[in-house]
This record gives C-alpha cells, sequence and structure tokens, in this order.
C-alpha cells in the first residue's frame, strides 16, 4: 500500500513538474502588467476603490490577467480586468492591451480613444509607435520591454525611475 503512494506521488510530482515550469506567453505578459502597474502614477486616482485593465480582443490574456489579479490589490485598490470587443465601449480604463493582431490599426485605435491618463500597452512596435506608451519584444530570447517617454509624456501619468532601469527607452 504504502509502494503504491509513493509511486502516485512521483508520478503526480512528475507530471506537475513537466507542465508547471512552462509559462504561455499570455502568462509572462500578465505578469508583466501587473508589475508595471505597481510603478506607475495616475492622476485623479484618489478616492477610487478600483484599478482597470483593459484587454483588446485576446480571450487567453483576459484569463491569464484574472488568474494574477485574484485576491492581489494595486496601490490599495482592487483590481478589475475587462476584454473590449470595440473600443466604443473602452472606459474608466488605466491600461489598454492592444495585442499583436490589433497593432496594424493601433494609430487608428489612439485616434478613437481619449488616452490621457491610460497606459496603452502593445504587443508589436509599429513603424510610428504613436499611441503605445510601452511595447512587449523578445530581446535574445528574453520578455523585455520598451518605453516612449514621448508618448508617456502626453498621457500624464508617471512612471518611476526604477521602472525605466528595467525599460529600453526610446524616444
Amino acid at each position: 500500500m504504502l509502494r503504491r503512494i509513493f509511486i502516485l506521488a512521483a508520478l503526480v510530482l512528475f507530471v506537475s513538474l513537466k507542465s508547471g515550469f512552462s509559462q504561455s506567453k499570455e502568462q509572462v505578459y500578465a505578469g508583466i502588467i501587473f508589475h508595471i502597474m505597481k510603478y506607475v502614477e495616475w492622476p485623479n486616482q484618489q478616492g477610487l476603490s478600483e484599478m482597470s485593465v483593459g484587454v483588446l480582443n485576446d480571450n487567453q490574456l483576459t484569463i491569464a490577467l484574472n488568474k494574477v489579479a485574484e485576491g492581489k490589490r494595486i496601490v490599495f485598490k482592487n483590481l478589475e480586468i475587462v476584454k473590449f470587443a470595440e473600443l466604443t465601449k473602452l472606459k474608466n480604463t488605466n491600461v489598454l492591451f492592444i495585442p499583436k493582431k490589433m497593432t496594424s490599426s493601433l494609430n487608428e485605435i489612439v485616434k478613437h480613444v481619449n488616452t490621457k491618463e491610460i497606459l496603452v500597452i502593445s504587443e508589436k512596435k509599429t513603424s510610428t509607435q504613436q499611441g503605445a506608451s510601452i511595447n512587449f519584444i523578445e530581446k535574445q530570447g528574453k520578455m523585455r520591454f520598451e518605453l516612449y517617454e514621448k508618448v508617456l509624456a502626453a498621457t500624464g501619468l508617471k512612471i518611476s525611475e526604477q521602472l525605466k532601469r528595467y525599460a529600453i527607452l526610446k524616444g
């Protein structure tokens, strides 16, 4: 009996080790977004009890963000994750994530959304990169992010110097 329990425990451990160490791209993005939010100062947030992350047409990232946000708070505020199918429904969002499949129309998207006080994060750099303050990239097999300081300055958001040290700073 003890031998069977040992074999079962070893099998469960082996399966969990094989599946537990690999993270999907969405899980990595969710963790990075969550940590970036900790180093951003949004004006006009006093008195509000909630921060919101809007995701444009990406079910997998929405699921991953909900898992990361479960039971956690940012700057003493609850975190709400909202998936948007269309930007006309975008409201009260602190962070807007635009996935690679939508990045080609990033500049057009940003024209239709008042990005004042919204941290726009994209997954793919555009030729003009006018809309996103942060862009995820893979560099030497590692996930990194670019921080576009001019775009960020127009949002009214403040990024800590500590976060800037981890970013690839762009004009």
